[in-house]
Order: structure tokens, then sequence, then C-alpha cells
């Protein structure tokens, strides 16, 4: 029985529901959804930088409600101006905005986007439903729980947060009606089996943004209710790939274990093992040999982990629990299973030091020197609802704006270093066509555990050697700039870079030599496919093609 709230009176509310489509964005159809289940009409857009086309898009329908959802911080000055865009063109719609960032910082979010009428904070689907039930007959809107909105005489209020809801499969399925799963060679469909994650990272908002609205701090769907929507999406959309976009998948031990091995067997007793292939994320110390194996037999083909750091203070600075001998143990697991996975890692954050620095290399160059997996890094933000947030507003260091929050590290060498690291590493780190975004994905797909998928052991051992090569490449630019910098008076860095610069043009050469050997991996692994008439991949698979497929099913990438 759904519970979500339902109109019982008035005209029914027409909401466009208006965000990113990054990983079919599940936080958005969600609430599509449940603003459908109660009886109200929504159209989903995409969001485009330039308003313009928005405007028109609303111009023309007529709508009563406009939703914003704002997934990346960064981007609410964009966001504040689509607003405004639509107030200047005459919109007198009701105009919302949700996320994590406007759940916390609802006050700035407001001030900056005036046209706002409401925010809606923290899980959204009841408090959407209930504020459009209350604008579809006329009622007042502002004493719904679970929202922030600007009263007559212009300040800004927050009322009572909505409590969660306990039980998530009450939620109707997340509205995927505008996904086009079919025309792909290798779709991937977003779904949730939880939400919440127990862990207290001094980086992540998930748990205070979780912890602020009461309840348990993960929740979890019953393991048939998943497998039922993934066998409809498999069934009746042919996907054959999922991604979880659980923030933990193996949160809470044994509990999330025996949780996560019933979707795997339910899947196995229904015979689509093999032809259904998931990817999870968990931390490197809930890696374990027997509960991977189980998750395998179901579909697992590809795991995510929050490596974070391989030093050992930097790891209890982002308070992760665990030393780099976990994340090492972690990596030998999955490699002697043959699984594929990746990791998110920050080479730097606000307590940085050279040796720390040095440290997180080498752990790099151990941990992915073989070419397994492509070694990424970034640094640490100060994210809103974070507690290194907090840390930093209390020591004073807190600098960039209200929606860029920016730090200096405490060696001002070390912001040199910083500066030439983006410069040098932007493209292979931070955009869609760069090394690691591509690599991360042509990994993936080499290793993809699906009835006659993958490809012939000779050209993984290929691929991997050009992961290989590019980690090798960038570990030893990192540790030589590091060096020079280190050794060299901060008065001389200053004024002279040409030895920097020198080793970032030296890192383009060397990219630039990978893809040409991409290119000629894709090349060949191309020519073995239409060769095969065995194999059900498409027979159009090209270098150019697997771009679009990896910006389409990896990470959304920005400059951290």
């Amino acid at each position: 029985m759904s519970a979500i709230p339902q109109r019982e009176s008035g005209r029914p509310q027409r909401a466009l529901l208006v965000g990113f489509q990054d990983q079919d964005n599940l936080g958005l159809r969600y609430l599509s959804s449940a603003a459908r289940s109660a009886g109200h009409e929504t159209e989903i857009a995409t969001y485009e930088a330039d308003a313009s086309a928005l405007v028109r898009q609303v111009l023309a329908g007529g709508y009563d409600f406009i939703g914003l959802s704002l997934i990346f911080q960064y981007m609410t000055p964009s966001f504040a101006s689509a607003v405004t865009a639509l107030r200047e063109a005459g919109v007198r719609a009701h105009i919302s905005m949700g996320g994590h960032y406007p759940s916390f910082a609802y006050e700035e979010v407001m001030r900056g986007a005036p046209g706002l009428d409401s925010i809606v904070r923290f899980d959204g689907e009841l408090t959407l439903a209930s504020l459009l039930n209350s604008l579809s007959h006329g009622a007042e809107w502002r004493t719904s729980a679970g929202i922030a909105f600007r009263g007559s005489d212009g300040d800004i209020h927050a009322n009572c947060l909505r409590e969660p809801l306990g039980d998530l499969d009450a939620l109707p399925w997340p509205d995927r009606d505008t996904i086009d799963y079919e025309n792909h060679s290798l779709s991937t469909a977003s779904v949730l089996g939880s939400r919440g994650c127990p862990w207290d990272c001094s980086f992540c908002s998930i748990r205070p943004f979780y912890e602020a609205q009461g309840g348990q701090l993960r929740r979890l769907r019953k393991p048939d209710a998943v497998v039922d929507e993934m066998i409809d999406l498999h069934e009746r959309r042919s996907v054959p790939v999922f991604l979880f976009q659980d923030d933990d998948f193996l949160a809470t031990g044994r509990r999330a274990r025996e949780w996560a091995g019933g979707i795997a067997d339910r899947l196995v007793d229904e015979g689509y093992a093999g032809d259904i292939a998931f990817k999870i994320s968990c931390r490197s110390d809930e890696i374990d040999e027997a509960a991977i194996r189980r998750l395998m037999a179901g579909g697992l083909t590809h795991i995510y982990m929050g490596v974070e750091s391989g030093d050992e203070t930097s790891l209890a600075t982002m308070n992760k629990k665990l030393g780099p001998q976990r994340h090492v143990r972690a990596g030998e697991i999955l490699k002697s299973l043959g699984l594929s996975f990746d990791f998110g890692f920050m080479l730097m954050e606000p307590y940085s030091t050279f040796e720390t620095i040095r440290n997180n290399i080498a752990f790099l160059d151990a941990f992915v020197g073989d070419g397994w997996s492509v070694a990424p890094f970034c640094r640490m933000l100060p994210y809103a609802g974070t507690p290194i947030r907090e840390r930093l507003v209390k020591e004073g260091r807190l600098t960039g704006s209200e929606f860029q929050p920016d730090y200096r590290f405490l060696d001002p060498k070390l912001d040199i270093y910083y500066e030439w690291m983006i410069e040098t590493f932007h493209r292979r780190n931070f955009t869609a066509e760069g090394l690691c975004h591509l690599l991360r994905y042509y990994l993936f797909e080499a290793r993809l555990r699906l009835r006659g998928k993958g490809v012939a052991p000779q050209r993984l051992a290929q691929l991997q050697y050009i992961a290989a090569v590019a980690n090798g490449v960038a570990c030893q630019v990192l540790r030589s700039a590091l060096d020079h910098i280190e050794r060299t008076p901060l008065e001389t860095l200053r004024r002279d870079r040409e030895f920097l610069k020198a080793l970032t043009a030296h890192e383009a050469r060397e990219e630039e030599q990978l893809m040409q050997d991409l290119r000629r991996y894709c090349t060949l692994v191309a020519a073995e496919r239409r060769e095969s008439v065995s194999d059900s991949f498409d027979k159009s698979w090209t270098f150019e093609g697997v771009e679009r497929d990896a910006l389409r099913n990896s990470d959304h990438v920005s400059a951290a």
C-alpha cells in the first residue's frame, strides 16, 4: 500500500521536475512517481546551463509547479539564475528546490534565489505530494512539514522536518518513462536498495543528511522488492546491467551481508544469473570473500570502493576508522576473484603534508600499479553538512563562497602543488574524454560478467598494461613535482615554474600516446567482434561509441 498522501479535492497540479540526468537521477524520478501517485501530472526535464530552453518549455507548458533538483552544490548560482530568468519571463508557478545542499543551507539558497517559493528538505517524496495537494485546492501550503519558505515579511522560515518513511517499499518505483534504455548496446539502469549510511566520515554529508531526519541511519528495502524491480526493467526495458546507488551497499555488517546475499540468491533462483549484472559501492573493510562470492553468483560484476587515502594520518583526519592495510587486503581479494573494481581517492586533504602526499602516491603505485584499475586522485572538498567543513569554520580556514567552499593548505607550498596538479591532470582525471574516465569504463566492460560479454584474455592483458603505464606515469610525475616543490624555496617557486611546466608537458605527451594505444585496442576488439558470430555485443562497437557509453554509465566528472 502506498504511503503517499492522496489528493482528495481540487485540480491536479501540472509539475515540471528539472535536474541533471546523471545516472538516471533516481531522486528526481522517485519524486515524480510520488507526485503521480498522489494524483498529479508530472514531466521531467534535463537541466541546461542556459536557462532559455527551460523558460521556453515552462511558458509553453502552463505548469503549476516547477521543482529543481540540485545535485551539485557548485551549481547553485546557475540554478538561481534559472529561477530569476523564469520570474523575469512572467512565470507565476510555485518554484521549489531540493537536494542535499538546499536541505542543509536553505537560508543561503533562498537568499541567493529570491524567486524561490520553497525548499523541500531531506527525503522529499511525502513532502512534495503534500505540498502539491495543498496547492491543488488553494490551501495554506506553508504549514507543510519538511519545507522552508519565504514568509510575507520576507523572512525565511523552516518548518519541522517530516518523519522519514520507514518502509521504502511503500514508495512507488521511480518514474523511468523518459529514459531510453532500449536503444543502447549495454544499457545500465540505476536502482536503489537502501537509503543512508551509518559511517561518519568527516568529508561526507550522507550521515548528517539522514541523521537530521531521525529514524534509522540505514533503511533497507526487501530483497524480493528490489529484485522484482530489476527483473521488470530487464524483461520490459531490456536492461542487462544495474548500478546500485546505495551509499554503502554492505554497511551494517552481518545484517547487510545477509540482505545483499538475499538479492543475489533470488536472482539465481529466478534464473537470471549470467543475464543480469550489477555494480555496488562499499568500504574496503566490508570486502569479505565469502560474501562477495555469494554476490558474484547472482551477478555482481563491479565494486566501487571508498578507499579515499593510503596514509594513516589522512585516514584518521577523514575518520575512516581503518588503515591502508584494509584497502590492500580488499584489493587482493577482488583481484583473486577476477572482479572489476574502481575507487575514490583524495590525494590531498586540508591537513596534508609532504609526507602524507608521498605516502598516498606510494600507496597508489602499490595498489594499482598493475593496472587492474585506473588510479584516480583529487582533493577533499568541504561540502555543506560535513564535519570537515565545521572544523574548518571553527579554525577560521574556510574560504571561497557559500556555493564553492574552499581552503588553503597549512603549508603554502602545497597550494602551489595543488594548483599544478589540477592544471596537469585536469583532462586525465576530471573530463569525460580523459584517460581516467575512459579506462574505468574499458576495464569494467572488459571484465563484465555477463553471458557472452567481456574480451579475450590477450586483449584484457593489453588494456591492463595501458592502465598500468597510465598509473605509473601519473605517480612518477606526481612524485617528481612533490620532491621539487619540497626542496625549492617558496619565493623561487612563485617566480620560476619552468620545471613544473616541463612535467605538465611530459604528462600531456604520455597521455596522448596512451590515448592512441586505447584507440588501437578498440580497433582490435571491434575487428574481433565483427568476426565472431557468437558475440552478442553490438557489431558497431567503436572507440567513439564506447566513449558515449562511458559518459552515460560512469560517475559524473568535474574538477575537485
